[in-house]
Order: C-alpha cells, then sequence, then structure tokens
C-alpha cells in the first residue's frame, strides 16, 4: 500500500514534466517526422496531419488565454484601484477600537482583544536592520499594543538566532501585545527547510499558548516576509470581515494585493518587469465575484481553520507555501473555501545585490533568477492538487456510503460486507456517515458544534450532524485553470513558440499545410494582442503604483516615520524611471523568459528526479537610500542624461518593432540586443532616487 501511495505521488509529481514530453512529441511529429503535411517533399503541400491539427488547435487555446491573462489582470487591476480608494477614505471615518472579549478557562476568567492578531515573521538569517524596520512599521499602528502577539520565527541553525530575538523582544515588547520567538529545530525527519516548516513549527506554538476553544475563535493568524510593510488599514480590514461575516470567518482567507514599492530604482530592468508581472499575477484572481483568490507572500486566516487543516505542511512539496497552504484549505473544505480580499496593499522589496557595477548587475538578475527558480519549484502543487482532490471525492463517497456506525477508517470489504448483509435482511439503510466525515477531515470541534446549533438552534442537545457543503465543483475548476496559467502556460508558450519559429524559418511557407499555418499566423496575431494587453497593465500598474505609495507615505508621517524611511529606501514613486515612459515596459518580455519560461521548464524537468531544492534565502537590500547601481549622480548632466536614454530606448523599441515580424533569429537578435542596452542603461545612467520631501510630495501628487 505505501509503495502505491508512493508511486502515485511521484507520477502526479511529474505531472507537467510529462506535458513538456507531450509537447516535445506533437512538435516532432509536427515540424520533423511530418512537416509538410500529408504530401511528398518539394510539391505542393497536403493536408495537415492529425499531430498538425492537434498542435494548431493546442497552439490557438493556448494564445487565446495569453489574451485573457492580461486583459484579467487589467480588470482585477482596475478593481482593486478604485476599491483601495473607498477603503482608504472609509477608514479615515473609522473609529472604532478594539474589542476585548472575557474567556472562562480552567484557570479562570481573563480578557482577550477580539480579535487577536498572531502575525508570524519567518527571520531566517535576516538582516537586524531588515527586522527592526518592519517591526517598527507594525507597532506604528493604533491597535498594535492591544491586539497584536508577534512570533519571530527563527531557525535553530541561525547562528546567535536567539540573541538577535531576544535582543528585537527588548527592543519592542513594550510595542505589541504579547511578544514571543521560537527556535524551528533542525534535522526533523521528512522535513524541508524554508518558509512553511518554519511557519509550522511557530503555528504550532501559537496553537499551544491559546489552547482553549474559546480563545481560537477570535485568533488570526497572518503570515507575512520578514522585509513586508502592512498597513494597519490591513488589519482594521480583516478584523471588520472578521466580525461583519461571523457565519464564514472560521472558513475563510484574508488576501492583499502586493506592490513592488521601496527599491524599485535600485535594481535592473529585467528584474523590475519581472517583479511587475509577478505582482500583477497575483493580482490577477482579486476581482469583485472572484471565488478563488491564491494568496502571494502575505495572508491571514483563523486559528481554527489552521487547526481544521493540520498547519502547514514542512515537506518538499510545500516550498510554495502560500500557494500549497491555500489548496489544503480548499481541499478540506470541498471547495468551499471563503477569501475576501484586503484592500490594503503588502509592501515589499525586489530582490537585489549588495555588489556594484557590471558584477552587481549580473548578480541581482541571478538573484532573481534564483528566486525565480524557487518560486516556479512550486510547481509540485499540480501534483498536490490532484492528490487532494482524489482524497475529497473519495472522503465524500465513503461518508455517503459508509453506515453511520462505523469510522470512515474502517476498511472498504468490511463496509460491503454489512451492506450486504443489511439487504439480505431487510435492514432499513442507516443514515449517512457526516459525524465520522468531520471526524476524519479533523475538523475542530468548534465548526461541528457549530454546524450542529445551525440545523437547530432551538435543541442545544441536538447530536446529529448536518452534512457538509457539496463539493463546489465551479470553484474546483477554475483552482485548476489558475494552475494551469501558472505552471503550464509559460512553458506550452515558449516552447511552441520557439520551435515554430525555426520550422517557419527553415520551412518555405507554400509547404506549410494551410491549417497549420493558419493556426501560426493567428497566434502571432494574439502574441502582438497580448503584448499590447501588457502594456496597458504596466501603464494600469503605474496608477496603482502611484497610489500605494501615496498611501503608505501618508501613513508613516502621521506615525512619524517618513524621514526615516525616505532616508533608508527613499520609496520607489514610479515604475517608470526615464523619460520615454511607457516605451520602457515594451521591453518586459525579456524579463518574463529569464524569470519565467525558463526557471520553470528547468524546475518541472528537475522533478522527474528530485522534488527537493535548497532553500537560499533572496538577497534583499539592507541601506537602500546609499546604493544604487552604479554610484551616485551629481545634480549636473541630468537632462542631457535623460535625452541620451529617451533617444537610446526609442531606437530599442524600433528594433523591437522592425525584428519582432522575423523569426527565431531575429528574436535571438532582439534579445541579445535588448540585454546590452539594459546594461548599459544601469551602468552609465543609473535613476535617481528620490530621498528628499519636497520630491516625495510632488511625485507622489499622481493619485490626488
Amino acid at each position: 500500500m505505501a509503495a502505491a501511495s508512493t508511486w502515485a505521488t511521484y507520477l502526479t509529481r511529474i505531472i507537467p514534466a510529462w506535458s513538456v514530453c507531450g509537447i516535445a512529441t506533437l512538435l516532432v511529429f509536427s515540424f520533423l517526422i511530418e512537416p509538410y503535411g500529408r504530401g511528398e517533399p518539394g510539391r505542393r503541400h497536403g493536408a495537415a496531419t492529425v499531430w498538425q491539427l492537434v498542435l494548431g488547435f493546442y497552439t490557438v487555446a493556448l494564445h487565446i488565454l495569453s489574451i485573457l491573462f492580461p486583459a484579467r489582470v487589467c480588470f482585477a487591476l482596475g478593481d482593486v484601484i478604485k476599491h483601495m480608494k473607498a477603503s482608504a477614505a472609509a477608514a479615515n471615518d473609522d473609529r472604532r477600537g478594539v474589542k476585548t472579549q472575557t474567556v472562562e478557562t480552567e484557570k479562570g476568567s481573563t480578557a482577550m482583544p477580539a480579535p487577536l492578531f498572531v502575525i508570524m515573521l519567518p527571520a531566517y538569517k535576516e538582516d537586524m536592520g531588515t527586522l527592526e524596520e518592519t517591526l517598527r512599521v507594525l507597532a506604528s499602528h493604533a491597535q498594535a499594543r492591544h491586539c497584536y502577539h508577534v512570533y519571530l520565527a527563527m531557525e535553530e541553525k541561525e547562528e546567535k538566532a536567539e540573541v538577535k530575538a531576544q535582543t528585537l523582544i527588548n527592543t519592542f515588547r513594550r510595542s505589541f501585545y504579547r511578544m514571543s520567538f521560537t527556535l524551528h529545530p533542525q534535522g526533523i525527519p521528512g522535513e524541508a527547510q524554508g518558509k512553511s516548516s518554519n511557519e509550522s513549527w511557530a503555528a504550532r506554538q501559537a496553537c499551544r499558548d491559546y489552547p482553549e476553544e474559546v480563545e481560537k475563535q477570535n485568533v488570526i493568524i497572518t503570515t507575512m516576509d520578514a522585509d513586508t510593510h502592512l498597513s494597519q488599514r490591513y488589519f482594521q480590514q480583516v478584523a471588520r470581515m472578521h466580525f461583519d461575516f461571523p457565519e464564514t470567518r472560521d472558513t475563510t482567507m484574508y488576501v492583499p494585493p502586493l506592490v513592488f514599492d521601496r527599491n524599485l530604482h535600485h535594481v535592473p530592468l529585467p528584474v523590475r518587469t519581472a517583479d511587475l508581472m509577478w505582482a500583477g499575477a497575483g493580482i490577477s484572481s482579486l476581482y469583485t465575484g472572484s471565488l478563488v483568490c491564491i494568496p502571494t507572500s502575505v495572508y491571514s486566516l483563523p486559528m481554527i481553520l489552521v487547526e481544521h487543516v493540520g498547519g502547514w505542511d514542512t515537506g518538499p512539496g510545500a516550498i510554495g507555501e502560500d500557494m500549497h497552504m491555500y489548496i489544503k484549505c480548499f481541499f478540506a473544505l470541498s471547495g468551499n473555501l471563503d477569501v475576501k480580499v484586503i484592500y490594503a496593499a503588502a509592501s515589499q522589496c525586489n530582490v537585489s545585490s549588495d555588489m556594484r557595477g557590471l558584477a552587481g548587475y549580473i548578480d541581482g538578475i541571478g538573484a532573481r533568477y534564483r528566486q525565480a527558480l524557487r518560486h516556479m519549484w512550486g510547481t509540485l502543487d499540480t501534483g498536490f492538487a490532484i492528490r487532494e482532490c482524489v482524497k475529497m471525492v473519495y472522503r465524500h463517497r465513503r461518508a455517503t456510503h459508509t453506515p453511520s456506525d462505523l469510522p470512515l477508517s474502517a476498511p472498504k470489504y468490511v463496509c460491503d460486507t454489512l451492506k450486504v448483509l443489511r439487504q439480505q435482511l431487510l435492514i432499513p439503510p442507516r443514515s449517512a456517515n457526516w459525524t465520522a466525515f468531520y471526524t476524519s477531515t479533523g475538523l475542530h470541534r468548534s465548526l461541528v458544534a457549530q454546524k450542529r446549533a445551525l440545523a437547530d438552534p432551538d435543541d442545544p442537545t441536538n447530536t446529529t450532524t448536518p452534512p457538509p457543503k457539496p463539493i463546489h465543483v465551479w470553484n474546483l475548476l477554475t483552482l485548476f485553470l489558475r494552475l494551469f496559467e501558472a505552471h503550464f502556460l509559460p512553458i506550452h508558450l515558449s516552447v511552441i513558440l520557439t520551435t515554430s519559429s525555426i520550422f517557419m524559418l527553415f520551412t518555405p511557407t507554400f509547404l506549410v499545410p494551410d491549417t497549420l499555418r493558419a493556426a501560426l499566423d493567428f497566434a502571432g496575431w494574439c502574441r502582438l494582442g497580448g503584448w499590447l494587453l501588457m502594456l496597458a497593465y504596466f501603464w494600469r500598474y503605474e496608477q496603482y503604483h502611484r497610489l500605494c505609495v501615496g498611501l503608505r507615505q501618508e501613513e508613516m508621517r502621521k506615525a512619524g516615520l517618513l524621514e526615516d524611511m525616505l532616508a533608508n529606501d527613499g520609496f520607489s514613486f514610479t515604475t517608470f524611471l526615464h523619460r520615454a515612459g511607457a516605451l520602457e515596459p515594451a521591453l518586459f518580455p525579456l524579463g518574463g523568459f529569464i524569470f519565467g519560461a525558463i526557471p520553470a521548464l528547468q524546475a518541472v524537468l528537475s522533478h522527474i528526479f528530485t522534488e527537493r531544492l535548497t532553500y537560499v534565502v533572496s538577497l534583499k537590500p539592507q541601506q537602500l537610500a546609499l546604493r544604487s547601481w552604479g554610484g551616485g549622480r551629481g545634480s549636473g548632466g541630468g537632462r542631457e542624461h535623460d535625452t541620451i536614454r529617451f533617444l537610446v530606448i526609442i531606437a530599442a523599441i524600433v528594433l523591437v518593432l522592425v525584428l519582432a515580424a522575423l523569426t527565431f533569429v531575429g528574436v535571438l537578435i532582439v534579445f541579445v540586443s535588448i540585454g546590452v542596452l539594459v546594461v548599459f542603461l544601469s551602468l552609465a545612467y543609473p535613476p535617481r532616487s528620490i530621498t528628499t520631501e519636497e520630491e516625495a510630495a510632488g511625485a507622489c501628487a499622481g493619485p490626488e
């Protein structure tokens, strides 16, 4: 049985790799074995073969998705901007204070804030200055002293981790309701190093610190990165939704959008565009009415739900802990996981390098590639989702057919035997065993009691458990579509684009079957449409970026931290660093190819041999205002440099447009030309950092 389970895990784990092999087989038969269709070499082409028909239709389908995705991103971003403005205005009028509740425990009665926010801060080999700044931002919140319990999730193998944690606690203990630290031990069998295992250890300690059922009902766990700056509006909105929706608060996850607004002006262009697209991928599902919203790095969920699913997984497959935890909760609730969007963006840093010049440029790109590989290693979640889906369906079927006096763990042959005997003895069938269903899924007792109370609120002695919600099929289909967009679409699209370009380069057009040629032509027009939509996204993102920075700047000003923030990171007030404006993002395919398709392909092929990836902490800035890619700039020559940059970028865009219609050789020339251009711009004309309050005020006037 164990061997069968191991093979099932392996075969589902490599499904993305199998898909790449399938695409490769399709391309070999279409472009090498029978490139002219059913015709003969040197003669007029014949009809397309079955392989070419399949390839043509699949290529069209992929490119339609490549159009729909950026369109959805633009729509979602507009919706987020609208609600963010409305929520910011409403926050100014919100005068509600922190609620308290009296909790009766075995030790007596005690007063607790409601809700209580358990904030887990994973901090493995993080710079002390980074942690201090993150805690300083949290401590500036008006409600921090009343309802924030901060857990510093440290790693035991980090040298002097306990000393670092205790130093931070001594500095900030008076700023929060409580402050604790955990030391995740190394060498636990079956565990893999990473954020998920660290969070799992900290969450277990949090559950031990609040063991009573009545305590857990209003405890919300928030997980974030060590460099994340969260607005107090984030926690205010979570608290309001927690009380406004009592019927679903125990099964709700809270997800904010991301914004890279701290050191955007210090990183190479490919890194910048890759992170902007990464932020857009997270925002793409946060529109009103979306039922499947996968979090990115930062999210909150009730402690009851964390206990229900057994906490964060710690194995190698949980390296993408945000998506992995979402999938785990999604299938534990049969697709009925509620997600609330929090319209307070989580401020993030871009991956950067401590080095300068060309070496720093290359090191920064290398660091971003390693981060991209770790992100794409999350393709393991495709297999995890399939396995969880099978378990969910099996669980529902067993609950429907298993007698109520037997646990779901009873062997199947026992259930079948009893079923036959009852039919022969004319014993009426028993009701579905939903009590055992809840027990088998580890559902928290408070949720079971809540369902019983909802079944018959007038009868407190009611012991019958109503059936759970059925499997939400639409959410299930939507989730797998999102997984396909994340784990399959970039690889398949890039491979087909590259090989079809080579094929069209060496094959005369009149020899290509009409159906295949029409499909490839249609795909070309779709790529143009997708490129234009991505330009629209970058333009829309600029508005979103300015709005987020303006709101964060105003919050830091009220907290008295604005001068320190300007001195440390300067705020990246705009995503377009040159006078060329919207022309700069036109080079985004370079970042998408380097940090999207290539690491994704490397990850899925590596999964054939291993599921373990050595976890490397991403390079993050330490003192942003003191460092830029090419050193400082004087006050003179700025206008001339801006003019030169503008003309050079215009020339680059013209080159891209001229060569875009060419085949694979043209694409290679474009990539090489853009790479040389980007290095030249970053080294010779480093962007200017905004460091004065007057300049900041002027740059922030845009959103008004």
